[in-house]
């Protein structure tokens, strides 16, 4: 009993301190922020996308990736991990669900890590989108910047 509160009280302490909105590294000021990024169909049925995301100016960390809002890419995406650490990532998914999305959607959830005062700037390319045949279908991405966290 006392080894699992013990435990408990260390995992508690790790999400303080993961959760604090700034905190310094060798004197730069450190945040963090989720980048949602959606594909837009335009009504197509959404099977498959690949998009590549670089940090385009700033100091940006990518520190993980997670799915997106439709139950067809709820699952984190593919993605190279040596990428995350540096400040370009190719992603990827495909789903063989009944039911894809259709318009906009968010497909993916990418975590960051800033470090120091400037604000970062990202570029998004959409590489392909695919409908449940396998044909290029005409989609756009975009991205948004969460709140900080």
């Amino acid at each position: 009993m006392g080894r699992l509160l013990t435990v408990g009280l260390v995992l508690v302490g790790l999400a303080m301190v993961v959760s604090a909105e700034d905190t310094e590294q060798g004197g730069a000021r450190v945040r963090f922020a989720p980048l949602d990024v959606y594909v837009n169909t335009d009504g197509a049925a959404l099977a498959a996308y690949q998009f590549e995301l670089i940090a385009a100016a700033g100091e940006v960390a990518i520190v993980g990736i997670e799915g997106g809002d439709h139950s067809a890419f709820k699952e984190a995406p593919y993605y190279d991990p040596a990428a995350l650490a540096k400040d370009r990532v190719i992603i990827a998914s495909f789903s063989t669900d009944r039911l894809l999305p259709r318009g906009r959607t968010r497909v993916a959830r990418v975590h960051l890590q800033i470090t120091g005062e400037e604000e970062p700037e990202y570029a998004v390319r959409l590489m392909v989108a695919a409908s449940a045949d396998g044909k290029e279908i005409p989609a756009t991405v975009t991205f948004e910047q969460g709140e900080q966290e």
